[in-house]
């Protein structure tokens, strides 16, 4: 069975290359699919609006805590983190 991860990444890719992208899940599935996000080379997001757990038995105590679990997927796929400067002109937001 095909990842179907790879199969959006490379829809995308066809109908806009070049185009930033973002992968975003929701609940139990935030952290596969950060996962997934970051190892295709795209973008993600993370917080308690989305989900409340850092696993099913644990409340993530913060917005912090699941942005460090996403900043850390980053550092093992060699992938930096955005300032918000950088997400700033990623996403073509003018500075002023």
């Amino acid at each position: 069975m095909s990842n179907p991860c790879i199969i959006c990444v490379a829809i995308t890719g066809s109908l806009a290359p070049g185009s930033p992208w973002c992968g975003a899940g929701i609940g139990a599935y935030q952290k596969t699919l950060n996962e997934w996000s970051i190892a295709a080379g795209g973008h993600t997001r993370t917080g308690l609006e989305d989900n409340v757990r850092l696993d099913k038995d644990t409340l993530a105590p913060s917005n912090a805590a699941l942005v460090q679990r996403v900043a850390e997927m980053c550092e093992q796929h060699g992938r930096p983190v955005a300032t918000w400067q950088q997400a700033r002109q990623i996403l073509d937001i003018p500075m002023s």
